[in-house]
């Protein structure tokens, strides 16, 4: 029997039932943030399950033991949503979830408005969460996704020139993107996309090496955008231009390969006498 009559459910079909359903956008503020709470949990779940292959003591298991499981940091302890540990090197990898899943409302006016209002909170996050993990342990590797509706990139006002005009969408990936990229710099003036590969030697700890959002729809289906490109102003960016689910996780596990390729290579001896 072919197997394309039970095709795979949509990567994030299951988190997003397991969160149960999901409150209105005017709901009370404490409902709001039970939901994404949850749903982050089980975003958490199933990244961590499919870089298991990779990682095996990867948390949360796979029996969900180790949600926001804890490291030692330069003060104190941090939580972290997604963590693979050596027990030799320490943290190898660290995949932070965000999630922005209601439109912005105003309870004082009533009124609803974009999907921008937390953003900058978000970033600020982001960056307090990489400047502790990679000041203590500076080898390891930080990916932040952002999961967001679809719904994102369809508001603004394309036939606008002021800041407004652009998707909000465009917005998070405009904020999020001067949180990506330790490890490399452009090279000004180069062609095409060149850098140079600083690896841990990075002494910019507030960045993560690698930014993504992941646009969903409601049945579960899932993009990654890498921060690092340039967004369409307005709409939806094309397949091309996004990674699938499988996509995603064989880049988070090429960047923790390429954090970690510096071993020593020895040449051949030559030939003696006494040999």
């Amino acid at each position: 029997m072919s197997d394309q009559l039970f095709p795979d459910p949509p990567a994030l079909a299951r988190p997003l039932a397991l969160a149960g359903a999901k409150p209105a956008p005017d709901a009370d503020r404490s409902d709001k943030k039970n939901y994404a709470q949850r749903l982050s949990n089980h975003l958490a779940q199933t990244v961590a399950d499919a870089l298991r292959p990779h990682y095996p003591n990867i948390t949360p298991d796979a029996m969900g033991v180790g949600q926001e499981a804890q490291v030692d940091v330069a003060k104190g302890r941090k939580r972290l949503d997604v963590k693979a540990l050596d027990p030799t090197l320490g943290l190898i990898l660290c995949v932070s979830i965000k999630t922005y899943s209601f439109r912005d409302f105003s309870p004082r006016t009533g009124k609803f408005g974009r999907w921008t209002k937390n953003i900058v909170r978000n970033d600020h996050e982001l960056r307090g969460e990489a400047m502790v993990l990679h000041q203590r342990q500076p080898y390891s590797v930080l990916v932040a996704v952002m999961f967001e509706p679809f719904f994102t990139c369809d508001d603004g006002d394309a036939s606008k020139a002021s800041d407004i005009g652009k998707s909000s969408f465009a917005h998070h990936v405009t904020t999020l993107s001067k949180r990506s990229g330790r490890g490399k710099r452009a090279v000004v003036g180069g062609t095409g996309k060149m850098w140079v590969d600083l690896g841990a030697e990075d002494t910019r700890y507030d960045l993560f090496e690698k930014v993504f959002i992941g646009l969903y729809d409601t049945d579960g289906e899932v993009r990654f955008f890498d921060v690092d490109e340039s967004p369409p102003r307005n709409g939806r960016p094309t397949n091309a231009q996004t990674l699938s689910f499988e996509e995603f996780t064989a880049v988070v596990h090429g960047e923790v390969e390429r954090r970690n390729k510096f071993a020593p290579t020895w040449s051949e001896p030559e030939d003696s006498e006494d040999g």
